[in-house]
């Protein structure tokens, strides 16, 4: 017998959970689940939608479709005052008591990572009552565990090196501690019935502990009224951010930390400065690396901190070209709303970036290394207006054959696999 749909309202009741904080300055992950469940709002599928966030307790009631909630975590890593820097605060407790009670009357739970305190409780609240839970992948936790962890116990040890070295070098700790994690993910997976990924490494990954037809694709959506060549106002943003004219502008988006490579991207630019090319670095975003940026860059970078989505729709349209220079990406919601905005990207090799863009010429491919980026950038100037326009064109027409909007996401790639997920019988879904 098949699992129907909430009776009372005749739509299926979904709770999407991301164990993250919900603030103004959350990246990707929170936002694109932010505008999900805006896309629920407005949508006529027959879907209730509730997104879990963590944080202090309150609601969001969008309409009767959609709504955002947010529980307080149990342990918090912002309690782990020990350690020099986490991107973001999490919730290490294996299990959520307050979330699991909830979770008992959905008709689906959907995770949003394999590792926390929300993925951990609905693994428990799926067997228990039978209820189909599903997954996307959107960050590389793995691969950011490695980096971070060899971060703090280059930090915590500063003053012990043979211990550091011991650590990094001959036990290996980073890695061991990124392998554990992918172990959890592992794990998680048994439990879901359907994974959505968007790189291939993904897909294999899940293909291994799911049969290949229960692995979806998932994409990012983009809001194209807001991103738009449109937006373009050069001479504004010059005038905004103190920007002398006839500087090549760059622009970086993200968290303002080693995990996002920023120390390349501003030493490559120093070195560039030296040489006499006329550079400017415009970062959109905030972090502990914020000074060391401006120590290398001086008067040619500005730093607004967090930037709003309509300012930094102008920002991906004016500038000449967006640097993603993070070697660790799952998706890139920067590289999305900047192809729609006509943006020239600069992106690392390593993160992969550019494969789930089909390689297209509006992305100039960057290997890693302060001398690649040097290489890329300088590559990119004397290129000249004709090239760079090229790529612009690129871009726009990318953005028109290939970007889906957030209703799209929902609908062709989220809520077909949910549909599915909550048509399985139970005794083969749990």
């Amino acid at each position: 017998m098949e699992k129907p749909v909430s009776v009372a309202h005749n739509r299926l009741r979904v709770a999407a959970l991301v164990d993250l904080p919900r603030s103004a300055q959350s990246g990707g992950h929170v936002k694109c689940w932010e505008r999900l469940a805006l896309a629920a709002s407005q949508s006529t599928l027959p879907l209730d939608l509730t997104v879990y966030f963590s944080g202090p307790r309150g609601e969001e009631i969008i309409n009767e479709r959609a709504r955002m909630r947010q529980l307080p975590p149990v342990f918090s890593t912002a309690k782990l005052r020990f350690l020099p820097y986490t991107p973001d605060f999490t919730d290490l407790a294996p299990y959520h008591a307050p979330l699991a009670r909830e979770l008992k009357d959905y008709d689906l739970i959907h995770s949003t990572d394999g590792f926390f305190a929300y993925a951990q409780t609905a693994d428990r609240v799926s067997r228990k009552y039978g209820i189909p839970l599903t997954t996307s992948f959107h960050t590389d936790t793995p691969a950011y565990t490695r980096i971070f962890t060899k971060q703090a116990i280059s930090k915590i040890f500063a003053n012990w090196p043979w211990l550091k070295k011991k650590l990094i070098v001959d036990w290996d700790f980073p890695e061991h501690q990124g392998r554990q994690m992918e172990k959890k993910l592992r794990e998680h997976l048994e439990d879901c019935s359907y994974a959505l990924v968007t790189r291939q490494e993904d897909f294999a990954f899940a293909e291994s502990v799911l049969d290949a037809r229960h692995v979806k694709h998932l994409r990012l959506g983009v809001d194209k009224k807001m991103f738009g060549p449109h937006r373009r106002d050069r001479e504004g943003i010059e005038r905004d951010y103190k920007i002398p004219p006839g500087r090549t502008i760059l622009l970086f988006v993200g968290r303002v930390d080693v995990g996002k490579n920023i120390h390349t991207l501003a030493e490559a630019m120093e070195n560039l400065i030296k040489e006499g090319r006329n550079l400017h670095l415009l970062v959109a975003g905030v972090g502990p690396a914020e000074h060391d940026v401006i120590r290398h860059l001086g008067s040619h970078v500005s730093m607004p901190g967090f930037v709003k989505p309509d300012e930094l729709a102008r920002l991906y349209a004016s500038v000449d070209a967006l640097a993603l220079c993070s070697e660790v990406e799952i998706r890139s919601m920067a590289g999305v709303e900047a192809m729609a905005s006509s943006c020239p990207v600069l992106v690392s090799e390593k993160s992969g970036v550019a494969q789930l863009f089909n390689n297209t010429p509006a992305m100039k491919v960057v290997p890693s290394g302060i001398p690649s980026w040097e290489k890329a950038i300088r590559e990119f100037i004397l290129d000249g207006v004709i090239k760079q326009n090229i790529m612009r064109h690129a871009a726009v027409a990318y953005s028109s054959d290939h970007l889906a909007s957030w209703e799209q996401v929902l609908a062709e790639d989220l809520f077909a696999v949910w549909q599915k997920a909550a048509a399985i019988p139970r005794d083969e879904a749990a």
